[in-house]
């Protein structure tokens, strides 16, 4: 079976070559430099639904509306989700599954086909604008990694069928086990094993389509592994008066851990020559509670990140990139009961199950 999906996937590179270099010709009428976008940078949500005492989604999409956010993010492309999310102007991604991907990658009329049953049946109504391709697959099976670049060049073909190309991007969500160095941050390199053989032709897709790298980001993550030993709650929690990290190859100065995650990724890319790709962080937030054993899980905690987050990714950007905002999609709209794991995994959200606060949180 894996023979004959890799012959295929030699296929398809090769009417990946061709159409990688119509999309090159394109590109280069583009002005050198950062990619711009024609819309505001906003905070969004991560609206998880692995759970089963959940609102329905349409009373979800009016406390959306009510919250004032204009991004939301969701795992799949679950149709009654899509509907309640209809007319509202709020900007929905959507995602792939795992297991779907080498299917896509195989079969160009398998994507088109998802494409169409996903997307073109919902736009205009509903305001698509991002397709994950996955979640966190590089940190996963590697088995699916050889498919994940070219499952993205199919369903871009497919948006292209349909006219979409202009209106939705085709991108895919890292965790931090991407990078095989993060500090100094200038120090950032991708792992060995995915950097030249799956990496770089995924950012030479973000270019050439003009898409996003995207980034879950997890400050406290590092904060438990660390145990406290190294790491600041101050400087994991964004606080302005955490201790400053220097790093000693730039003289840049780090206020907080999610600035040091962020550079981290831009100086990986930028040993790819990729240093001008646009970012997302696609994932971050702070746990309301946790087993004894997870410490800094706690409601203030929670509720200190996430309100610094919101005025910080909004105002002043990162040492390396100073005064650029990041599109941010805080993790999650909701504590969602029947995710496996450490109590941490079950309690994320802003919002319990009933719609009341778990905290006060500002999202404007």
């Amino acid at each position: 079976m894996k023979c004959f999906i890799y012959r295929w996937l030699g296929y398809i590179h090769v009417a990946m070559t061709i159409l990688e270099c119509t999309m090159l010709i394109v590109s280069s009428y583009r002005s050198p430099g950062m990619a711009k976008r024609d819309f505001d940078l906003t905070i969004g949500i991560n609206y998880g639904r692995v759970a089963d005492n959940l609102p329905k989604p349409m009373k979800v999409s009016r406390l959306v509306q009510k919250l004032g956010i204009e991004n939301v993010k969701i795992f799949d492309a679950n149709r009654q989700v899509l509907h309640a999310f209809a007319y509202t102007g709020i900007s929905v991604t959507i995602c792939v599954p795992n297991e779907e991907i080498i299917s896509l990658a195989v079969s160009a009329q398998a994507a088109c086909t998802w494409i169409y049953n996903n997307v073109k049946q919902f736009v205009p109504a509903t305001k698509i604008t991002y397709i994950m391709v996955g979640n966190e697959i590089l940190g996963g099976d590697p088995t699916i990694w050889s498919a994940l670049v070219p499952a993205m060049w199919q369903l871009y073909t497919g948006l292209r069928y349909y006219n979409l190309e202009n209106e939705i991007k085709i991108s895919t969500p890292h965790s931090l086990a991407v990078l095989a160095t993060s500090f100094p941050p200038s120090a950032g390199t991708f792992q060995p094993n995915i950097a030249t053989s799956v990496m770089a032709p995924l950012l030479r897709f973000l270019k050439l389509t003009q898409s996003d790298f995207m980034l879950n980001a997890y400050p406290y993550l590092a904060y438990l592994g660390d145990g406290g030993k190294h790491i600041a709650l101050e400087f994991a929690l964004i606080e302005p008066n955490a201790t400053k990290v220097v790093d000693p190859n730039t003289g840049l100065e780090y206020s907080c851990l999610l600035d040091l995650m962020i550079d981290a990724t831009i100086y990986a890319m930028k040993a790819l020559n990729y240093d001008d790709i646009p970012l997302i962080i696609t994932e971050t937030g702070w746990p309301s509670q946790g087993d004894p054993s997870e410490i800094g899980a706690s409601i203030p905690n929670a509720a200190i990140y996430n309100n610094n987050l919101v005025k910080h990714v909004t105002t002043l950007g990162t040492p390396l990139r100073p005064g650029v905002e990041f599109d941010t999609y805080i993790f999650a709209l909701f504590n969602e009961d029947l995710k496996p794991g450490p109590a941490s995994e079950r309690n994320w959200g802003l919002f319990y199950p009933n719609l009341t606060q778990v905290y006060a949180i500002s999202l404007n």
